[in-house]
């Protein structure tokens, strides 16, 4: 995973941020612990201990991590193993639109956070990303296939998480809410980039044999991306809404 392109969006989450002193904090989905390694960088005397959990370890070794960050495996589909009133603050990215239960894990975060702790969702509005190129139906029928079909992982798949968040939490009255949108936009097709990777991500719907892209489209869809990089014109957006809740006392 490429640190780098998370910069800016981490940049929109930190400015969300209020940490305690001696704060306990969670990233529920944590793959690599990026976020936190980034986390603690950004607040190095604010954090007692940082915790990621993740439905699987493989990631774990991919980012040097060192104390106070904890990693462990967890399926936050289920209740999680934390205490109640544990935590100051919690983040999640890009993993509630993979839990079919939402409301149970809207509520096993309320449980696990401190009075007044504060969460933050961050999730892409799959249905909204834009990839500019000359065959406008190809570039759309490659994002919308990407966005609907449901890898064999998931416990759920909804394309819409990002427009859906504030309501998930705030419709349960046990939050303050708020939400913005940082849009990430990239006008280079290079390694490392959202818009590049998300092309690679992409070849598994017919590498699956998935039924929703063959291989031929696939290759021109590539096509299509490097020809609008080569002529200037090529452009990437991907939203991702942010979503701040505050627990009620």
């Amino acid at each position: 995973m490429s640190i780098n392109k998370f910069l800016s969006l981490n940049k929109a989450v930190f400015e969300q941020i209020k940490l305690p002193n001696d704060a306990v904090v969670a990233d529920l989905g944590c793959r690599d612990a990026g976020f936190l390694v980034g986390l603690q960088h950004a607040f190095p005397d604010k954090i007692y201990q940082a915790i990621g959990v993740d439905i699987t370890d493989k990631w774990f070794k991919d980012v040097k991590y060192k104390s106070p960050i904890i990693l462990k495996k967890m399926d936050c589909s289920k209740k999680l193993e934390f205490e109640d009133n544990t935590f100051d603050f919690i983040f999640s990215a890009d993993m509630f639109e993979c839990v079919s239960d939402k409301k149970l894990l809207v509520s096993e975060i309320h449980r696990i956070l401190k009075p007044g702790g504060v969460v933050i969702c961050v999730n892409c509005d799959w249905d909204s990303v834009v990839y500019n190129g000359e065959d406008k139906e190809l570039i759309s029928k490659a994002i919308h296939a990407y966005a609907v079909t449901k890898q064999p992982w998931m416990d759920d798949l909804d394309s819409w998480i990002g427009r859906r968040m504030y309501g998930f939490f705030n419709k349960c009255k046990l939050f303050e809410s708020s939400v913005c949108v940082h849009n990430v936009v990239e006008t280079e097709y290079k390694e490392g980039t959202f818009g590049y990777d998300l092309s690679l991500d992409i070849a598994w719907l017919y590498k699956e044999n998935t039924g929703a892209l063959t291989k031929r489209e696939y290759d021109e869809f590539i096509e299509v991306l490097k020809s609008a990089q080569n002529d200037r014109s090529y452009i990437f957006s991907k939203p991702y809404y942010i979503y701040k809740g505050k627990k009620r006392v």
